[in-house]
């Protein structure tokens, strides 16, 4: 009972936390509303220190590459054109011609990096390692393994690489193991057609468009950028126009050109919640317990849970086993938060005006170089009670398991009740 207690009142306290007022947030750091393009920050909590005696010994961890370039020519190119065609017109506003200039810079810094890790990105991981390094420095120590898997995308190869050399920068005595192959992209990143083919069911759409017409945002933020009402009513998709626009300027703050401007000033405090509000519901829907769909979608990560769970069988019993590094993409890290219900992410929420007050906030999960690290602990290298924490973003995170010992958690205790939650999925 008393360790049912106290994992109640922990994850209570932690609710608390993450059902915070996201307008207010927003107002205080407007890069926020840049959703999965958010540029990681780091951790904002100190960690709990672990039960006398325990010491770390191995981790495992899922992360998302660093910052990047937009990963399309279009994704530059199409509000671009839209805009050069309305000032040849005579149809821009001085704002309006002030954003096609810094949309012209933007597109030429891209040119030929489409998707390309940018030096934020690299900083991002080289601070995560550095991090990890001092915060679990038994987990490195002497002639360790370290096995380090990417996707196939170079900017999630970079990312791995700059981790690293981070770590070898402080042990060069680590042994390494790093690959990016295909062979593992069927836990790594997988497509999962079946899932996929449920994912946008008519019922989504339908309930995704009324969310965003009752959020509408894209008629204030043409008004400021065309002189011509009839103009961007008549002769330009407005809605997707907006979208567009407010992709580039989510992105800006992962590049150098961060420096030099905010294309954020378009819109108004509201304009950005309310941009961010249909942004949110997006990825709720997309990837999350989504009632619209059958709440499926986080199964998506079964077979990478899986493998995270028999990497770890195989390794915490070894004398020193190190680290099993991961590196991928957002829709991996989103659906498996929402397939662990870290923090709470596993719930299904019908009514998308509650998702941010019930605490279902993506750039919480997925900024840019987002993490979820098991990290593990244990007294001796006899002792089989191993214990471990979930850190999400290298803040400690809750799990939906009763401990006596919060943050930490019985690896028995995970085992035992996602193998069995896997296992009752029927593909």
């Amino acid at each position: 009972m008393r360790k049912v207690v106290l994992f109640a009142l922990w994850a209570l306290s932690v609710a608390s936390v993450c059902a915070q007022n996201v307008r207010e947030t927003l107002k205080r750091d407007f890069l926020k509303a840049g959703s999965n393009y958010y540029a990681y920050q780091g951790p904002t909590r100190e960690l709990t220190p672990p039960p006398a005696g325990e010491r770390p010994f191995y981790i495992s961890s899922y992360a998302r590459h660093g910052s990047r370039y937009l990963i399309n020519e279009s994704d530059y190119k199409v509000p671009y054109d839209v805009l050069l065609k309305a000032q040849q017109q005579g149809k821009l506003s001085g704002m309006g011609e002030r954003v096609l200039k810094e949309l012209k810079l933007l597109y030429d810094e891209a040119r030929g990096r489409y998707g390309d890790l940018t030096e934020l990105g690299a900083t991002q991981h080289r601070q995560i390692a550095q991090r990890m390094y001092d915060r679990f420095p038994e987990v490195f120590q002497g002639h360790t393994v370290v096995e380090a898997k990417s996707t196939v995308v170079i900017r999630c190869i970079l990312s791995m690489q700059h981790e690293l050399l981070q770590l070898a920068k402080n042990n060069p005595k680590l042994i390494f193991n790093a690959n990016a192959s295909y062979h593992d992209m069927y836990y790594m990143n997988l497509q999962d057609s079946a899932l996929y083919k449920k994912r946008y069911s008519e019922e989504t759409q339908r309930v995704y468009k009324e969310f965003c017409k009752k959020y509408e945002i894209h008629k204030p933020a043409m008004r400021k950028l065309f002189n011509d009402t009839t103009y961007f009513n008549e002769q330009i998709n407005a809605f997707d126009l907006n979208k567009a626009i407010f992709k580039i300027a989510s992105s800006v703050q992962g590049t150098e050109m961060r420096y030099h401007f905010n294309l954020f000033g378009i819109y108004s405090p509201d304009e950005l919640y309310n941009n961010w509000l249909q942004a949110n519901a997006f990825w709720f829907l997309s990837f999350g317990c989504n009632p619209y769909n059958g709440a499926k979608q986080p199964y998506t990560q079964r077979h990478l849970l899986r493998q995270i769970i028999e990497d770890a069988d195989s390794c915490i019993y070894q004398p020193h086993p190190g680290a099993t590094l991961r590196f991928g993409h957002e829709t991996i890290i989103l659906p498996l938060t929402c397939l662990l219900d870290l923090n709470g992410y596993g719930r299904e929420i019908h009514d998308l005006d509650r998702l941010d007050i019930e605490g279902w906030i993506n750039f919480e999960v997925f900024p840019m170089a987002a993490n979820i690290q098991f990290v593990f602990y244990r007294r001796s290298k006899k002792d089989h009670d191993v214990i471990f924490k979930v850190l999400l973003n290298e803040n400690e995170a809750t799990l939906p398991l009763p401990t006596d010992k919060p943050p930490y958690y019985h690896w028995s205790d995970f085992r035992d009740t996602y193998l069995k939650k896997l296992d009752a999925y029927k593909e």
